[in-house]
């Protein structure tokens, strides 16, 4: 007798959790990867700011920004996954966490540069204004 739910489950069952090991070596990869965009984007739109009239103090404020919030907000992130990677075992619900905090990591890092510089910008222009 033929069973209908026979090629149902049998896809269902090839369909493997990924190994959780891999994910603090990516996590490693893409906060390495997001740092340097979040640099260079950073270091490129400073540039055009200082080109535009700002004051060169953006340049200290930039890598301030860097040094005291970027690094360690990823390095700390990196650091979780690695040991997760480690102590957890292999699930659908830590891949999603682990495709949640790249996404995050990534807009941050695309993100963040633009918000400060015209936020700044906004601010310098103010005051010019306010003072004259």
């Amino acid at each position: 007798m033929a069973s209908t739910f026979g090629p149902r489950l049998w896809r269902r069952s090839t369909a493997s959790v990924p190994p959780a090991r891999s994910l603090g070596r990516r996590m490693t990869w893409h906060a390495a990867a997001a740092l340097l965009a979040f640099a260079a984007l950073q270091i490129w739109l400073v540039t055009s700011a200082i080109a535009a009239g700002a004051p060169s103090a953006y340049i200290v404020v930039a890598l301030v920004i860097l040094l005291a919030l970027a690094l360690p907000v990823a390095r700390s992130t990196e650091r979780r996954w690695y040991h997760l990677s480690r102590q957890a075992l292999a699930s659908w619900g830590l891949h999603a966490r682990f495709r949640r905090d790249v996404r995050r990591l990534w807009i941050a890092a695309l993100t963040l540069p633009f918000l400060w510089i015209s936020g700044a910008m906004a601010a310098t222009e103010a005051i010019a204004a306010i003072a004259g």
